[in-house]
């Protein structure tokens, strides 16, 4: 039916006042069964016999007929409308439609269409007067009429409100899950609040925030809300407070916030804290809306690009044709020979990920297995653990992880966690977030890359992390680790099929230790 997510209040008001005018307006179907009640087969021949009585009967079958697809038509209208006004059109013009025969036989009877339609249009038959029923008959033929108009009247109104109870549900949302893609803007020093009041003070880049948010339980000013889920495999937080998009009232347009981060230390925002805001709109659904939005940076900024892609598939194509899609999700193709994933993203996206790199000054770092089919990733790239070689100073229990943020890598320092246990692994990745786990802070970071949005190395620059100050900007000095600057500074050592006779899962653990 192409029905709207949901509508406003006065059109929902609007939908079943239409349904009840029309109803009424509607003509063919009661004057059908009058007649049909009325004229018996006898009473016909006796008035004209020249007349057949099972056209007469097929004929107010017809009109029956062209009744209730009036009111089929009607119905789908109005559940497809979205404002008062469109109502107001659609059920006028389709009762200009239905009474299009009764002007045009007023116009033959007026000699508008010619004299053969003039004579046709002012038979005797249609003068005739019949004799009039007995009480008891037409008694019931009332009764009759005002069963069917109930019946029409219960039908109507139970199909709308079936319509309604969708929409309040968010049945006819057809995106549950969508993928967010921020730019890579930066606020310094935002304002973040924990649960007990504590403030503090974090760079935040917003690209921070990427990847996928879940259509929520709950509704916000009668529209849905999308919850952040984690970085690792797209569930919800268990221990972490994910970001939100939800339409504001206040600002008549959707946001994007989260109740741990303020613009400021007072409360004037406090209902709608948001942190982007589309423009002035009445959409219900967020994927309608224009993809420019504002962006506060410390101050309000405009033009900032909000991305969003439904993360369902209708077909192969929607998978990249990496994978075959089944009851709406991409399902992504495993390699027959060693059982690994080909492809890994929400449409089959992202190639699988390199087993193990070399960075130009000889540096190795071996991709991160949750199990020996599983890679460890984070916002849909593999993550990758320092072994050995190259410019690298570290203590003998830290671990460096090569993460992706979003929109860079980041090479980060973790002490004391070489030696933690798997389990603690599994538990961090399922609840891994960029912005607060910190992964760029100064003295812990030793790798940032530029800005990408690939899924491998390729042509990726890496920069090492100097001073710091105002004069760098919110990353400090980035100086490049690669020569020339755009050669990209890892290479892949080896590939998946590079060995067939031991499994990669094996080969990596064997260089690590």
């Amino acid at each position: 039916l192409n029905v709207p997510v949901s509508v406003s209040m006065d059109v929902r008001v609007a939908q079943y006042l239409a349904l009840t005018i029309g109803l009424i307006m509607e003509g063919e179907i009661p004057e059908s069964l009058y007649l049909l009640r009325m004229i018996s087969e006898k009473t016909l021949r006796d008035v004209s016999p020249s007349l057949d009585y099972r056209k007469f009967v097929f004929c107010a079958c017809i009109r029956v007929t062209m009744g209730y697809l009036f009111y089929l038509n009607m119905f789908t209208v109005v559940a497809q409308a979205t404002t008062v006004i469109e109502i107001f059109f659609d059920v006028l013009a389709l009762q200009f439609i239905q009474q299009f025969d009764d002007i045009a036989f007023r116009l033959a009877k007026w000699d508008v269409f010619g004299k053969r339609l003039k004579r046709a249009s002012t038979k005797r038959c249609f003068r005739a007067e019949f004799e009039k029923l007995p009480y008891v008959l037409r008694k019931k033929m009332t009764n009759c009429v005002k069963v069917l108009y109930i019946i029409n009247f219960c039908s109507l109104m139970a199909g709308m409100y079936s319509v309604t109870i969708k929409q309040n549900r968010m049945d006819y949302y057809q995106c549950r899950s969508i993928t967010v893609k921020f730019d890579d803007h930066i606020w310094e020093n935002a304002l973040v609040v924990d649960s007990t009041g504590k403030e503090e003070e974090i760079d935040l880049i917003y690209s921070y925030f990427n990847g996928a948010y879940v259509l929520s339980e709950t509704t916000y000013g009668g529209r849905p809300m999308y919850i952040e889920q984690n970085k690792f495999d797209d569930s919800p937080y268990e221990e972490k407070v994910g970001a939100v998009i939800k339409y504001c009232e206040a600002e008549n347009a959707w946001i994007f916030m989260h109740d741990n981060i303020r613009k400021d230390r007072n409360t004037k925002d406090s209902s709608c804290p948001w942190l982007l805001r589309s423009p002035v709109t009445e959409s219900y659904d967020v994927m309608e809306v224009d993809s420019t939005w504002s962006i506060w940076t410390g101050i309000i900024n405009t033009g900032a690009t909000f991305q969003t892609t439904c993360n369902g598939c209708n077909s192969e194509a929607d998978c990249n044709y990496h994978g075959t899609c089944a009851d709406g999700e991409c399902i992504c193709a495993l390699d027959e020979e060693d059982g690994y994933r080909l492809y890994y993203g929400m449409h089959c996206e992202f190639p699988r990920p390199c087993p193990q790199l070399i960075g130009d000054a000889g540096d190795i770092w071996n991709l991160e297995l949750v199990d020996s089919r599983t890679t460890w990733r984070a916002y849909g790239r593999g993550v990758y653990s320092y072994i050995s070689g190259g410019n690298v100073s570290v203590g003998p229990d830290d671990a460096i992880g090569l993460m992706y943020s979003g929109s860079r890598w980041f090479g980060t320092v973790h002490p004391g966690w070489k030696d933690k246990s798997r389990s603690f692994w599994l538990q961090y990745s399922s609840q891994y977030h960029a912005f607060w786990d910190q992964m760029y802070e100064g003295e812990r970071t030793l790798y940032v890359s530029a800005p990408t949005s690939r899924a491998d190395f390729i042509a990726v620059d890496f920069f090492t992390v100097g001073r710091e100050g105002g004069k760098y900007g919110p990353l400090g000095e980035l100086l490049p680790a690669q020569v020339p600057v755009g050669s990209g500074y890892f290479e892949c050592a080896f590939n998946w099929t590079q060995s067939q006779s031991a499994p990669v899962a094996d080969t990596l653990r064997d260089q690590q230790r």
